[in-house]
């Protein structure tokens, strides 16, 4: 008895929303695009900076309907390597009972303009094409003898092209966006198979959309101040012929592996904030694994006693983030040049050590002569002064002959050209090792902040080496200089969260050792 009202029912709203001229909304409503809100605004393609995204979506909704409302979708975006470009693409299939079916499938640019060197501040803009199909399969119908279909729907079939744009503003944690799907605002007329005895088609009217979004990811707790997440979410979606429908969320998480969080949306139309028809309230668990794949899971329950009839809904999110793979042949290329410099500092420190332990024995052999001398004071004196000079002077051999760093230059970010305070420090440095005696080799440390990939980051230490070492070169310095560019492994300081650490990483560091 229950299944053949529903499936009257199911009839009656396709009778209701497909007459001669008629709007219908497209995108299927997803609570999930808290973790995914590629989903609803192409302008946030690319959102992760390491790497693609793939993002499978499931959702039932009424659980209690025989032939409720399915949809099942894939989306992948990623931003072409170090560049500002994002692309994405997107695969949904909806099926609304027996009678419609829609699949939506579309391609996206983004385009990212970035208001610092760090791009934790820029605007984004995304624009999305694609193709939409849609479906009446009115001949499956379970109709009884007092309803019956209008033949025009029976099996009526149309494919549109779709168009939408998006625009995200991003601050360190805040993200502001608004997007429009459907801009185009067409019209599509079904193929009826010539069925209509009147000759007519249905004409279908696509209906923009407006959605407007708000979201601060704010992270604390730790040793690195990032261990816990906390996000509130606003979205607001407008559709001529539902109205407003506002939907507030928060979301909680711990280390990328666990996530809680609640919501409540309105239900659109005129019935209020707190008591709109079909609004609801919904729940999300999430776990991810090792930052690489992670599951969501939300369940949604309406507020007024439509759940009694449709029952509830579920949504499940599988997400994969796909990190960039490392250039092992570079990669090696630059580790075996780094252990081959390793090889000659170490070698240059082996014979410092020897040097030093001559100088010692050397040190040694003086004491004992000063004892010796005990017979004759005024020579004793005499001995014992001499020999503290001796003494004082091997033992300043013996400070020189390990590593002493003299000082450190800095860069600019991603710059490898000195500075006109860098210069200044190197013309002081060079006034300083002229006033020095005994022979010395300069080693020059390079280094990077973590921004960029690994590989990159090792060049650019190497560069800024090579920078220091032309322009000592050019001031006279006669000195033999070695270059050892660490990239991002010798770090100052190692929460790198705010410019003033980062500078502290973009470097070369001066060393001297010999005699």
């Amino acid at each position: 008895m229950m299944k053949s009202i529903i499936n009257k029912l199911l009839v009656i709203i396709v009778l209701l929303t497909t007459a001669n001229q008629l709007h219908a909304q497209q995108l299927p409503v997803f609570n999930n695009y808290v973790f995914n809100p590629f989903l609803y605004n192409p302008a946030r393609a690319g959102d992760n900076p390491d790497g693609g995204t793939i993002n499978l979506e499931f959702i039932k909704h009424y659980d209690n309907m025989p032939y409720g409302p399915l949809t099942g979708g894939v989306t992948w975006d990623s931003r072409i390597k170090e560049s500002n470009t994002a692309l994405g693409a997107t695969l949904i299939h909806d099926r609304n009972g027996k009678l419609i079916r829609n699949t939506m499938a579309s391609f996206t640019y983004n385009y990212r303009i970035p208001f610092n060197k760090e791009k934790t501040h820029e605007l984004s803009i995304g624009i999305q094409a694609g193709i939409i199909s849609q479906n009446f399969n009115g001949w499956d119908a379970n109709t009884t003898d007092d309803i019956s279909l209008d033949a025009s729907i029976y099996n009526g079939r149309t494919t549109n092209f779709d168009l939408a744009l998006g625009i995200n503003y991003h601050w360190k944690g805040l993200n502001i966006g608004f997007s429009v799907p459907q801009v185009l605002n067409g019209k599509a007329r079904f193929r009826n198979n010539g069925l209509d005895e009147n000759g007519d088609n249905t004409m279908f009217q696509y209906q923009r959309e407006y959605f407007v979004n708000a979201s601060y990811e704010a992270r604390f707790g730790g040793k690195d101040k990032k261990s816990w997440m906390v996000m509130p979410y606003v979205l607001y979606r407008y559709y001529k012929t539902t109205g407003s429908q506002l939907d507030l969320s928060a979301m909680f998480g711990y280390k990328q592996l666990v996530w809680l969080g609640a919501g409540y949306r309105t239900g659109g139309g005129d019935g209020g904030f707190f008591k709109p028809n079909a609004a609801g309230v919904h729940v999300t668990a999430g776990a991810g694994i090792k930052e690489r794949v992670k599951l969501f899971y939300t369940f949604e329950l309406p507020l007024k006693d439509e759940r009694s009839y449709f029952g509830y809904t579920h949504e499940v999110t599988i997400q994969a983030n796909l990190v960039r793979k490392v250039d092992k042949k570079e990669y090696d290329k630059n580790k075996q040049k780094v252990d081959d410099e390793l090889a000659k500092v170490n070698q240059k420190a082996d014979n410092a050590q020897v040097t030093a332990d001559d100088a010692l024995a050397k040190s040694d052999e003086a004491l004992n002569k000063v004892t010796d001398l005990s017979k004759d004071v005024d020579k004793l004196n005499n001995d014992v002064a001499s020999n503290s000079e001796s003494i004082k002077e091997v033992s300043g051999r013996i400070d020189d002959l390990v590593f002493k760093k003299f000082g450190s230059v800095y860069f600019e970010w991603d710059e490898d050209q000195l500075t006109d305070e860098a210069k200044a420090s190197l013309d002081a440095f060079k006034t300083k090792l002229s006033e020095m005696k005994g022979n010395y080799f300069i080693y020059l440390a390079g280094n990077a902040s973590a921004e960029g990939n690994v590989n990159y980051n090792q060049a650019l230490s190497a560069r800024r080496c090579d920078a220091v070492k032309r322009y000592l070169e050019g001031v006279g310095i006669s000195q033999r200089i070695l270059l050892l560019p660490y990239g991002e492994n010798s770090w100052v300081t190692e929460s790198q969260n705010t410019e003033a650490d980062k500078a502290k990483n973009r470097r070369v560091d001066i060393y001297l050792s010999g005699e």
